[in-house]
């Protein structure tokens, strides 16, 4: 709340001659008209107000003199309109969007972002009024409505203080459309946006509740690992690493690169980067026994999530793939010319079959071919059909398409244009919950894949005949990456690696009830299995996990590799579709005017003068 001010100052100038003229009529003598009386002897007290030949008298002490000065001083301070700038909620409804992603855990604010942001959200709630309502809405990975709306202020303070940040790249396009959507149903609502702004543009929605963008955060100065991979080729006995290191500082930085394998170092040195300046290295590593490898940096910057990176060191030679496919000359060709890999082909791949398929090869690619079935562990690529209701279902027919977005960072689509590729026809995938669209056309999926700890499938949604893809030079780099993406996933308790947020399932030992859960910090979560699945919702944080259930073991690392969050550049405006929402510093102020307070208090001064006068007279 800020310092009292007035709208109308002038106004208190009224209050010295209007004073004055009250106390000039305390001063000034009754004229009495003279009267011939036998005796003044009762009227002792009377005859000494005659006496004197002034006209004015001394002023006594007067109670309702002070009465009427008062309510004098109260009336002309309403008129001058004193009034304060309070965060109070200038509408009935209102919706708190709070941001809890990786970057909201950097340190250039007192304590960090999200500790400043708690601090404007409880702000903004404690401005409540007795009729006003909130709700609040948490954005990390996914969003989620933490408190619908409720009148309960002790409730939404509570939530907002035990919501904690996490290390997931920020998902606050679909918050802020959830938020649109609560506040849809009431009408004048608004929505408070608390965030960094470290997100892409946001499509607007329709909706006529006004948007209110509370930005947090002061600079960027951060160092993050962007990318971070080991691979040995066949017949090698090195491990080819490769780190790539970025600067989102203004200024340069020195850190050093310290290269674990499992808890052991083999490689420590000093790099110096200049201010937003990028530096990628190439390691050759001679380890034992295939493991985890985790590279950290020791530097002085804002966020430390984005400092460690995992890549699981495999134990190299020739991939196996399975091709089901009727024929495909330019998928064929571009398979055998890969490096370490080894083709295998059929025309068609028999139901009864297909669960030694997927056991025996590294990964199985079904060409316009319908998989007969979907496994449970293994590497699956589906061309041109569907991949099970698991992963995506072909929908409608869609002509000539033309892929409009893509995910430029995904392993499977880096270095990888698909602007250009012109299709002649294709089908748009309905993907599940649990899959991941990698490619649009306008706003159908036509790239789906799904990532589980023991299985992990491609599917597109063309064939590629019916496209120049495979003319173009980016063909042999996509098969690269999805075949290099996918052979990650098919070792059973394999290390693996996957993004802060992911959602994880694994199929459990029969006859099993309750998984262990170990996480980063060394927390213990016991999980249910449920039709011989555990699923894992709590991966928001980087490092390594650790399950068990029934006698089996898996373990996986998640890391977060994301330009987006490791900039921490604070936003000055909001781009919602084609509004500009400018930022804030903290909650909008409104004015809270104290003359109804006044005038009222100035009437009850005047009853009590009143009474006072009456009982006395």
């Amino acid at each position: 709340m800020s310092a009292v001010d007035l709208l109308a100052p002038s106004s208190l100038i009224a209050l010295f001659p209007l004073a004055a003229a009250i106390i000039l009529l305390y001063l000034l003598k009754l004229r009495r008209r003279d009267q011939v009386v036998p005796s003044v002897f009762l009227w002792r007290r009377a005859v000494q107000d005659v006496q004197a030949n002034a006209p004015f008298q001394r002023l006594r002490r007067n109670l309702l003199l002070l009465l009427q000065l008062l309510a004098l001083s109260l009336i002309v301070l309403g008129l001058a309109a004193p009034f304060v700038m309070a965060s109070r909620l200038s509408g009935k409804s209102s919706v708190i969007v709070l941001d809890a992603s990786a970057s909201m855990s950097a340190k250039d604010a007192a304590g960090t972002r999200f500790a400043q942001a708690q601090r404007q959200a409880i702000e903004i709630l404690r401005g409540m009024g007795r009729r006003d309502e909130a709700a609040l809405v948490v954005c990390g990975a996914r969003a989620q409505v933490a408190v619908p709306f409720s009148r309960d202020t002790s409730r939404l303070l509570s939530a907002v203080r035990d919501t904690r940040p996490t290390d997931c790249v920020t998902n606050v396009r679909d918050g802020l459309l959830l938020a649109l959507s609560l506040a849809s149903k009431r009408p004048g609502a608004r929505i408070y946006l608390i965030s960094d702004g470290a997100f892409p543009a946001i499509p607007e929605a329709s909706s006529s509740a006004e948007v209110h963008f509370v930005k947090v955060g002061e600079r960027s100065d951060n160092v993050a690992i962007l990318a971070f991979e080991a691979a040995r080729p066949a017949a090698a006995r090195e491990h080819q690493v490769f780190l790539r290191v970025r600067s989102f500082s203004s200024k340069p930085k020195r850190c050093v690169v310290s290269i674990y394998d499992e808890d052991e170092i083999v490689d420590a040195h000093e790099i110096e980067l200049a201010a937003h300046a990028e530096r990628a290295e190439t390691y050759r590593i001679a380890l034992g026994d295939p493991g985890l490898l985790r590279a950290e940096l020791e530097v002085d910057d804002d966020l430390a999530s984005d400092n460690v990176a995992y890549a699981f060191a495999g134990s190299g030679g020739a991939a196996a793939i399975l091709l089901v496919t009727p024929g495909n000359l330019f998928l064929e060709q571009g398979l055998l010319a890969l490096p370490g890999v080894q083709v295998h082909k059929t025309a068609s791949l028999r139901a009864q079959d297909a669960a030694a398929a997927y056991r025996d090869y590294d990964v199985v690619i079904f060409d316009r071919v319908a998989p007969p079935a979907m496994p449970n562990v293994g590497a699956v690529m589906v061309i041109g059909e569907g991949a099970g209701r698991e992963t995506a279902i072909p929908g409608k027919e869609l002509e000539t398409p033309s892929i409009t977005t893509w995910q430029e960072q995904h392993p499977i689509l880096r270095h990888v244009n698909l602007s250009a590729v012109q299709i002649s026809k294709a089908r748009a995938l309905e993907p599940a919950p649990q899959a991941q669209v990698l490619a649009r056309a306008g706003d159908r999926a036509l790239i789906v894949a799904r990532e589980a700890p023991e299985l992990r499938v491609l599917c597109f949604g063309w064939d590629f005949l019916d496209s120049d893809l495979p003319l173009r030079v980016s063909f042999p780099v996509l098969l690269t990456n999805a075949l290099a993406w996918l052979s990650e996933g098919g070792a059973s308790g394999a290390p693996l690696r996957t993004r802060p947020g992911s959602v994880l399932r694994f199929t459990a030992p029969p006859d099993t009830r309750r998984a262990d859960l170990v996480l980063p910090d060394g927390g213990r979560r016991e999980l249910a299995v449920v039709d011989g699945q555990v699923t894992i919702a709590e991966c928001d944080r980087v490092g390594v996990y650790r399950l068990s259930a029934g006698g089996r073991k898996w373990r996986w690392a998640a890391d977060l590799r994301s330009p987006e969050e490791s900039d921490l550049t604070p936003a000055d405006e909001l781009n919602l579709g084609g509004k500009t929402v400018r930022a804030s510093a903290g909650p909008p102020k409104v004015e809270q005017r104290f003359w109804p307070a006044l005038a009222g208090l100035a009437l009850l001064v005047l009853l009590v003068e009143w009474h006072i006068y009456h009982r006395r007279y």
